[in-house]
């Protein structure tokens, strides 16, 4: 009886381990189901690309970017001390600067400064006055403004226009 005893011990065991698995199965069964009804699919990241450019937006960065070299050749004649080059640079190349409003008001102060330094007072003046007729906001940075040879000039210039 005693084995018959361990015997039913032992199916009883195996029947529900049985049951148990069959659980864990069917449970298991039906996750890849309700995951295949929702598949969540990676796509992958498609690199930004900006559009292409029109040949104007083209044609326009590079007379903008001829413009900026015109303007560091000016600077890089006044930062030599080339002053009187300074100036005829700037008369030569006036007018590529002329539609970028930034860099024609950065022409004419250096022109102007150029100008004041080689002593020529009035013509330093009118450039500060162009600048102004130019953008009335015009200013020149703080330490600028504190030169002694066109810091004078460029305040009556600036009192007159009303700045």
């Amino acid at each position: 009886m005693k084995m018959s005893r361990k015997c039913v011990n032992l199916a009883t065991i195996f029947v529900l381990a049985s049951l148990l698995s069959a659980c864990a199965t069917d449970d298991q069964a039906r996750k890849p189901d309700a995951q295949a009804a929702n598949p969540v699919t990676a796509k992958p990241a498609a690199p930004a690309v900006p559009p292409p450019e029109s040949p104007e937006k083209i044609a326009e960065r590079a007379a903008r970017a001829a413009a900026q070299a015109d303007l560091d050749g000016i600077i890089a004649l006044y930062n030599n001390g080339d002053y009187n080059g300074e100036i005829k640079r700037f008369a030569s190349v006036g007018d590529a600067l002329k539609p970028y409003k930034d860099l024609q008001l950065q022409g004419i102060k250096y022109t102007a400064f150029s100008y004041c330094l080689t002593k020529h007072i009035t013509l330093c003046r009118q450039q500060f006055e162009n600048a102004f007729k130019l953008d009335p906001s015009f200013d020149l940075l703080p330490g600028e403004k504190g030169h002694p040879l066109w810091g004078p000039v460029f305040a009556r210039v600036k009192k007159k226009e009303g700045s």
